[in-house]
């Protein structure tokens, strides 16, 4: 198994991590898919406990809260 962590918007744990998306808005549950599509990645495994601000992400969304995802590769 590969480990590989992103920075990602913190918003999207709770869809990415527990697959509840009730807190989406507009089109951000397709951007989130659109970033595990084109990076053929599963939903990940953990992320970071504290979030913290980044002025970029690894989905290229705009500056904001961020947490680090981890996902497991085969």
């Amino acid at each position: 198994m590969k480990i590989i962590k992103y920075v990602l918007p913190a918003y999207w744990a709770s869809y990415l991590i527990n697959n509840d998306d009730s807190g989406m808005v507009g089109d951000d549950k397709v951007r989130s898919d659109k970033f595990l599509n084109d990076n053929k990645l599963p939903f990940p495994v953990s992320c970071s406990d504290e979030s913290f601000f980044s002025g970029h992400n690894d989905a290229g969304t705009l500056a904001g809260d961020c947490l680090e995802y981890t996902f497991l590769i085969n």
